[in-house]
């Protein structure tokens, strides 16, 4: 158990039929999938089950985008990585997936089709309701335990997520604990706390912050991006007309009173640029605050706001960050991202949120000089921010109520 969540230790799997909910949603170009990260995440839940007949339940994209499509790929990828036939089948819960899993033997993989083509997966019901859909019921007899190792899908009560728990006895995979164990840590443990926030997503940023500062997690909070210039902007800098549009994109679900306030309590722990790096000519300039006119394009921290956050960093027990710095993928404004990210790793306990800034960690290298890099996005920030994560929720709820008493402790 962690967090009040059963894990693959609480249960008996070995020769087991086990129904798998991953998260292996990749970015696909001309039928290519890019980033192979999310699938290297659940190899260990994977590999810990291959003595059980396993069944895996994902999604891709969404409907209305370039890369909704089949599995088939998926399916390849999964294969390569574990060294073994992972079966590929372009259906949910027909009669035909129905025969094949119950023809399985110990050892089998099978990937179902995209369950996001299912048009019941999406909709806003309870749990007790998914459970009732048309792919719960098809396919729950033939399981004797669901798994749910999709962690940055965790925030979202789709069919898939919620539905089975309330019908199978159900725990999570190796990632989920993973993440769980980490991300609880970064929250919990003892020590002083330093949280980095960054990136262009205002409203993240924000619940985070409030999460950590009105509860006295941190004892600082780092801003960066365009979330650090929204601040500057609120605490009277003037960035320019050209910033301001850039924050005025992406503020929607921030209210700038509210974040005054936060402000104007917290100022004390909130840790502004003192200078800012931009794109004049073509070529990067570092300007102090205090002599910027707003005229050019915010693209990164400045260099000795850079210097100052390299050598304070370190000093905490515990580090996290969520969000670029700057537009890291231009190689003129990595320089704030990537030596945030080095000092970062130097702190007794560094964390790394989902999104953008796992692919800059990756990108350096620097991913494995951390102590976790999350695979999350969405979900890692509910995390932090202190809420549930309704997939976790359902599972722990029905473990208590039910399942804990049918399916006892592992011996």
């Amino acid at each position: 158990m962690i967090d009040g969540l059963p894990t693959l230790d609480d249960v008996d799997y070995d020769g087991k039929s086990v129904l798998l909910r991953l998260d292996i949603n990749a970015p696909i170009v001309n039928s290519t999938i890019l980033d192979t990260t999310r699938f290297e995440s659940h190899v260990p839940t994977l590999k810990d089950l291959e003595d059980s007949k396993v069944v895996i339940l994902a999604h891709q994209s969404r409907p209305g985008k370039k890369d909704f499509t089949t599995l088939e790929i998926h399916a390849k990828v999964l294969s390569e990585l574990l060294g073994r036939e992972v079966v590929y089948l372009d259906e949910i819960f027909s009669s035909r997936v129905t025969e094949k899993i119950k023809n399985m033997s110990v050892g089998e993989v099978m990937l179902l089709e995209n369950v996001r083509f299912y048009s019941e997966e999406q909709l806003k019901r309870s749990a007790e309701e998914h459970a009732t859909s048309h792919m719960v019921r098809k396919l729950k007899d033939y399981f004797d335990l669901y798994v749910n190792d999709a962690f940055s899908a965790c925030h979202r009560a789709h069919a898939s997520l919620v539905g089975f728990p309330p019908v199978l006895p159900s725990v999570v995979g190796r990632l989920v604990e993973k993440e769980v164990f980490a991300l609880s840590k970064a929250l919990k443990s003892e020590g002083r706390k330093v949280f980095i926030l960054g990136g262009a997503k205002i409203e993240d940023a924000v619940k985070v912050m409030k999460n950590v500062l009105t509860k006295g997690i941190a004892e600082k909070v780092i801003l960066t991006g365009v979330v650090a210039n929204y601040f500057l902007m609120l605490a009277g800098n003037d960035i320019g007309d050209i910033n301001r549009k850039v924050v005025e994109e992406n503020k929607e679900g921030v209210d700038d009173k509210e974040m005054i306030e936060l402000y104007n309590r917290f100022k004390d722990k909130i840790v502004l640029p003192v200078d800012v790096g931009v794109e004049i000519n073509g070529v990067r300039k570092d300007i102090p605050l205090d002599k910027f006119d707003g005229k050019a394009k915010i693209m990164d921290i400045g260099i000795e706001t850079i210097s100052m956050l390299s050598e304070e960093i370190p000093k905490y027990d515990v580090a996290v960050i969520n969000g670029p710095a700057g537009v890291f993928e231009d190689e003129r404004f990595t320089l704030g991202t990537f030596e945030i990210l080095k000092a970062v790793s130097k702190a007794k306990y560094s964390v790394v949120g989902g999104g953008h800034i796992s692919t800059a960690a990756r990108m350096t290298g620097i991913d494995k000089k951390m102590d976790h890099v999350s695979v999350a996005g969405g979900a890692c920030i509910r995390f932090l921010s202190g809420e549930k994560l309704i997939a976790l929720e359902v599972i722990k709820e029905y473990w208590e109520k039910k399942w804990s008493k049918v399916v006892g402790n592992k011996s």
